[in-house]
């Protein structure tokens, strides 16, 4: 997986108190005189935000009743330790079982690391609300389902839970649930092939099942034999154990809020009834498909942020609180 791209030379420049900043999307000298708010990046520095959207998260602050910390992410960014470690460095900041609202924009990542990050905000915070303005998808799907509610703005989307594994020999990214899904498959061939091979016998000869049934079974094991000897048994257990991790995980992080069959069925549901990674998962799709995930939409005021945030989305990484910068 593509590592998240650090601040190099080219991106910062040095503001009169000495301070490293990344400026990001922030480009013209005014809109950077203007700016009066920063995060914290990576190496510790200070990162210079848009006025504009750094008010914006101040104005959703307010309407939501709690601090807001995100996890806003470029297309190229990953949810991987960096990300949980400048949280765990920042966990003083977090109030003390205190809930706290994680404004998310990411592509997804690690899903051991989605795991642990909701984990410590739930440690910390008592609680979080995941909301999500455009999309998270992936590990990033995993990490609102740690939230005690998850906020979906208009046309926001989530995703399936199924694991991508580096395929060496395309190299690509593939769905591990490929593998898993084609041993399920030609399962269901076999036993299709069985039933119209003795349909068909039974027809033509009319002769007793009993009679008929080992020269159908011999057939049909004969016409698959094939392609189940392509499969590597012990890869096979790799990819159903790699597609489970993420199954575990989530019911994990969804038992405080469902009972542990709605937990089970939800996870289930997210891992394997999708038929890509990329596909939307939006606020109507748990109705829609018959499993009890419970979506909430945000008021008609706090839309109108979180479209507004839209336009930065994608083009900076954000981590953490928004803070207004000191002024002598």
């Amino acid at each position: 997986m593509a590592e998240i791209t650090q601040t190099t030379t080219e991106d910062n420049t040095k503001l009169d108190n000495g301070k490293q900043q990344r400026i990001g999307i922030v480009e013209d000298s005014q809109a950077q005189a203007d700016a009066t708010y920063y995060s914290h990046s990576f190496q510790g520095t200070l990162q210079l935000l848009p006025t504009e959207l750094a008010k914006t998260i101040e104005s959703f602050e307010s309407s939501i009743g709690m601090p807001v910390w995100l996890l806003l992410q470029r297309d190229e960014d990953e949810i991987d330790e960096q990300v949980v470690e400048l949280f765990w460095k920042k966990r003083e900041e977090l109030p003390s079982q205190s809930p706290v609202a994680l404004l998310i924009h990411s592509v997804g990542g690690y899903t051991e690391c989605a795991f642990r990050l909701a984990k410590l905000l739930r440690h910390r915070c008592g609680r979080f609300i995941a909301i999500v303005p455009r999309f998270a998808k992936s590990a990033a799907t995993l990490l609102a389902l740690g939230g005690t509610d998850i906020l979906l703005n208009d046309e926001a989307e989530l995703g399936p839970l199924d694991a991508q594994i580096m395929d060496m020999d395309r190299e690509e990214y593939a769905s591990a649930l490929d593998e898993v899904q084609t041993l399920e498959r030609l399962q269901a061939f076999a036993l299709d092939a069985l039933d119209q091979t003795m349909m068909f016998l039974v027809a033509r000869t009319g002769k007793k099942i009993e009679t008929i049934l080992p020269h159908a079974t011999m057939f049909v094991a004969e016409l698959t034999k094939p392609m189940f000897e392509k499969i590597d048994v012990v890869h096979y257990t790799q990819r159903a154990r790699d597609v489970k991790v993420a199954e575990e995980y989530a019911v994990r992080l969804l038992r405080p809020r469902y009972s542990k069959d709605d937990a089970e069925q939800i996870a289930r549901h997210l891992v394997e009834k999708y038929p890509e990674h990329g596909f939307v998962i939006d606020y109507d799709e748990p109705a829609h498909a018959g499993f009890k995930l419970q979506l909430k939409k945000p008021s008609a005021e706090q839309v109108n942020m979180l479209n507004s945030l839209v336009p930065y989305l994608g083009k900076q990484l954000i981590l953490g609180r928004v803070y207004k910068e000191k002024t002598s």
